[in-house]
């Protein structure tokens, strides 16, 4: 099996396009690349008819970050970037797949399938701050903020209200936000963008005048 995407560039949201508009030019492909994977996976979920089917697709995925970057199929051009972007390393990114099939296997919503889900997608930011060599202040950080990310991203797309509002209580026992590392300045934006989002009842990230306002003042400032 072989995950194929539609076109060679993954499409990604708006407001993620922005933040990695304030990644250093050197980061950007790395960071790009795991946003890439992140949507591709959050397609598997809602395309896939079948629980099983989706599950044997996030296996493929999970199979295939383990393996050498010279043993992983050629033609796919999401799996190409993420061997030139993160090598060998790609296998940090089995919680974010853990994390969508949570999402995928779960027969209702509930605080710990949000919990799960919401681990595994933090769990790549904070390996985006060990490729960057920061300090484990800095990845801890980072989690914390991709947590914060990942439940907002979710309950601004929950249409049914009841699970919204368990997200956004949920996002009640959160950490207070920290300030990141200047080289996670896109992690920052989404962060701050993601706590607006909370804060207005699981609203879209870039909802509203004052999203584009706040994005840019984190961009320039990291706060």
């Amino acid at each position: 099996m072989v995950e194929q995407a539609r076109t060679d560039r993954q499409e990604l949201g708006e407001e993620v396009e922005l933040a990695l508009a304030y990644a250093r030019q050197h980061d950007r492909p790395l960071m790009r690349s795991v946003f890439e994977l992140d949507r591709r996976l959050a397609g598997v979920v809602a395309t896939s008819s079948e629980t099983m089917i989706g599950q044997m697709r996030l296996a493929w995925w999970r199979d295939l970050l383990e393996k050498p970057v010279s043993a992983r199929p050629s033609g796919e051009p999401l799996v190409k970037r993420l061997g030139d972007t993160w090598g060998g390393s790609a296998s940090e990114f089995s919680p974010l797949v853990d994390g969508w099939e949570t999402l995928l296997v779960a027969d209702a919503l509930d605080k710990e399938t949000l919990r799960q889900f919401c681990e595994g997608r933090a769990e790549a930011w904070a390996a985006i701050a060990r490729a960057l060599e920061l300090p484990g202040t800095d990845q801890r950080r980072a989690y914390n903020a991709g947590y914060r990310w990942a439940l907002a991203d979710l309950a601004a797309h929950l249409s049914d209200e009841g699970e919204r509002s368990m997200a956004l209580d949920l996002a009640k026992g959160l950490e207070p936000a920290a300030p990141l590392h200047r080289r996670l300045r896109p992690l920052a934006i989404l962060s701050g963008l993601a706590k607006r989002s909370l804060a207005m009842g699981g609203v879209p990230l870039l909802e509203g005048r004052t999203a584009a306002l706040l994005a840019l003042r984190i961009g320039i400032s990291g706060r």
